[in-house]
């Protein structure tokens, strides 16, 4: 087995090197626009949160987890990634009252865009944001950065005046702005009351905090959805006024017996460029659609399995499209409430969809399996692949031996390879993976990838894709080149790993403890009892002696002997590391850092790290290359890092910034130059190692 793994290896390497001399060094693309300080490039384009087209049709503007991608479509490819970069800013322009100064993230989540009707602007916020961006298309270059009325305001929709010398926005604090495009200041604010406790039928404004917004096409009107009761109301865009509230004939389903209640929940909204009808999309999985004039609902539109995420209306307001977390895009005839066709293609929930505005036959769609796809809705045809790495949340990454290459595994099973030099994306391993995965693993030389599936639908990513059913309670080891299935096991994994030297495969079951497996035999070895949960995570020593479970109750158990060596004080753990060499183990809990060294017949207290206001949940915890320094991630509702202390001293030696959701690993090249960290954000950003050190060294002299 270790041979025929060997083979499959030199046979990828090969296979990928090929892909490897089209350039030696990163150039001036899009992997290093915005890059943060100490990282070298960013593997990925972040995960898709909405799409929209120019008006002329000739640009796609995509807002992702980490900014904005402008795609020519012409060429179809990115013309521009316009990433968020830090700056101070303050509200001293449209409060007087309640002022606030504060420091915009670097890197942050789009869900809002406007092109501007001449299409020389775009504006991008997000409902977390609190900045709106307008953007010189052709040049790149950021016009204006304009600040909301507080550091927790936040936009979900915009739109332009017909003239383009306008930009509209309703707040969460029950406002609507307008701005001048050429200047970026503040034209007039239109002001309700704060509180929005009654249903308001007489012309009083409301709040929008959290709602879901959707403009007319003349920008006069626009509709706003409660995520959480359901209540979808017209407003005038001008004024801010209420002009109807919308009601429901049809009860919504109860879903959930845990909450005996209807599942209202407005997940999705669209306005029909006729602004005759609104579609919403609800908690229940259905789509409702609504007569604007009578405000009443006209259909109610069930087909979908799980929570539709995106709605679409054609340009000619015929054709509805609705996409979601069951994986499929539906056609629906808006006159006759009917189902036309499904569209079957992707592998992930889809999170975006948009209508050509030049021809009412073409719908793009976004997923969380990372690809952008272009499909001819009169023959229910998909046309193509128009891009490709938007991945979703990056649960693991691993280095080559070579260190040429890194392997990226996502949430949907799905693993990306990339050229660490060029930072391009090579051709995906054809493995077959689930739409849904609950535990994954890489080996440390990226050669080996283990998988527990949580759906029942398996899927081939070649040039023929095929689909079986297989009971998702399935744990499964592959062979990254060949898509070879060397073991597969009946059981649901919760944590996977691989021991150093490829020959051990671990798991870790609830209600059944750890279980180890010989990956050249496919024998299982022996098992372990210990309590498990859902979010264990379970890891070997570097000299693959020691199994540990980082747990709140934590366990490490010398493999040979099955022994278990752990320290009877240490509780509620969330990161264990093991030192390079293997002597030290370092425990992570919401105190601190407690550090231990490490021998057969147990363990001797090294020191402890007790900084202040230390508080990191993530079950990620790692040591340098040399030993000297502890990275974990940590997140808070302004930013997600990680941070670099000193073992030692225990001093905080520094922090990178860069992600805009918490990274789920971290893993050092085998040269120990680079530092990968892969999160939720879908994005692996590489660091300059030795340069993070130089910077860690003059903060300690500080």
């Amino acid at each position: 087995m270790k041979k025929k793994q060997h083979i499959h290896f030199i046979a990828f390497f090969i296979f990928v090197l090929s892909f490897s001399f089209y350039s030696t060094s990163f150039g001036q693309d899009n992997t290093q626009v915005g890059l943060p300080e100490g990282a070298i490039a960013r593997l990925g384009k972040g995960g898709i949160n909405i799409m929209r087209f120019s008006p002329d049709g000739t640009r796609l503007a995509i807002g992702t987890s980490i900014g904005v991608w402008l795609y020519d479509m012409n060429t179809r490819n990115a013309k521009a990634l316009f990433p968020a970069q830090s700056i101070r800013v303050n509200n001293h322009e449209i409060e007087s009252v309640v002022r606030e100064e504060w420091n915009v993230r670097t890197i942050v989540h789009v869900d809002s865009l406007a092109f501007s009707p001449d299409n020389r602007i775009l504006a991008s916020s997000g409902s977390s944001n609190s900045v709106i961006r307008l953007w010189n298309i052709e040049s790149g270059n950021e016009l204006f950065c304009i600040p909301l009325y507080s550091s927790s305001d936040g936009v979900s929709a915009m739109t332009f005046s017909k003239d383009s010398k306008i930009l509209i926005t309703p707040n969460q604090f029950s406002c609507i702005y307008h701005w001048g495009v050429t200047s970026g200041k503040l034209i007039t604010k239109h002001k309700g009351r704060s509180t929005d406790n009654e249903p308001l039928e007489d012309g009083y404004y409301g709040e929008h905090y959290r709602d879901l917004i959707a403009f007319t096409h003349d920008n006069k009107t626009f509709v706003s959805g409660d995520p959480e009761n359901g209540k979808i109301r017209l407003w005038d865009a001008v004024t801010g006024y209420q002009l109807s509230i919308f009601k429901a004939k049809t009860p919504f389903a109860i879903l959930s017996w845990k909450k005996r209640i209807p599942q209202k929940g407005v997940n999705a909204l669209a306005f029909s460029p006729d602004g005759k009808t609104v579609a919403s999309a609800h908690d229940d999985n259905t789509v409702r659609l609504w007569d604007t004039i009578t405000s009443t609902e006209r259909a109610v539109l069930k087909a979908h399995t799980e929570k539709v995420d995106a709605l679409a209306f054609a340009s000619d307001s015929t054709i509805l499209a609705s996409g979601g977390a069951d994986n499929r895009i539906l056609l629906w005839d808006v006159k006759k409430a009917q189902q036309q066709a499904i569209l079957t293609a992707h592998k992930g929930s889809v999170r975006a969809l948009a209508f050509s505005p030049v021809n009412k036959e073409i719908l793009a769609s976004g997923s969380s399996d990372g690809t952008i796809r272009f499909w001819n809705t009169h023959t229910g045809q998909e046309q193509s692949i128009f891009s490709t790495e938007h991945t979703s949340e990056v649960h693991a990454v691993a280095f080559t031996a070579s260190n040429q290459m890194l392997a990226s595994a996502t949430t949907n099973g799905t693993v990306q390879i990339w050229n660490v030099k060029t930072g391009r994306q090579l051709p995906t391993p054809s493995i077959v993976h689930h739409d849904k995965t609950e535990a994954l693993a890489l080996s440390q030389d990226a050669t080996l990838f283990a998988s527990r599936g949580a759906d029942t639908i398996e899927r081939s990513i070649g040039k023929s894709t095929r689909t079986t059913q297989k009971p998702h309670k399935e744990t499964h080891l592959w062979i990254l080149l060949t898509g070879d299935k060397l073991l597969s096991l009946a059981l649901e994994a919760d944590s996977l790993a691989f021991s150093p030297d490829n020959r051990i495969l671990a798991a870790a079951i609830r209600k059944q403890g750890i279980r180890l497996w010989s990956i050249d035999s496919g024998l299982e070895m022996f098992r372990i009892k210990t309590l498990i949960s859902y979010e264990d995570k379970l890891m070997f020593s570097p000299n693959g002696k020691f199994l540990a479970l980082s747990a709140s109750t934590p366990n490490v158990w010398d493999v040979f002997t099955q022994h278990e060596i752990t320290p009877p004080d240490i509780k509620w753990v969330n990161g264990i590391a093991f030192s390079p060499d293997s002597s030290l183990i370092a425990f992570k809990h919401n105190k601190g850092i407690d550090l231990y060294n490490v021998k057969p017949t147990g363990m001797q207290v090294r020191n402890k790290i007790r900084p202040e206001a230390f508080f990191a949940r993530e079950n990620i915890l790692i040591f340098s290359p040399d030993g000297k320094i502890l990275l974990f991630p940590r997140s808070d509702l302004w930013e997600d890092t990680i941070e670099l202390f000193e073992v030692d001293s225990g001093r905080r030696l520094g922090t990178l910034f860069g992600h805009s959701e918490p990274v789920q690993t971290l893993v050092f090249s085998h040269d120990k130059k680079t530092l990968a960290s892969g999160s939720s954000d879908g994005t692996v950003l590489l660091w300059d190692w030795d340069k993070i050190i130089s910077k860690a060294k003059e903060n300690k002299g500080n």
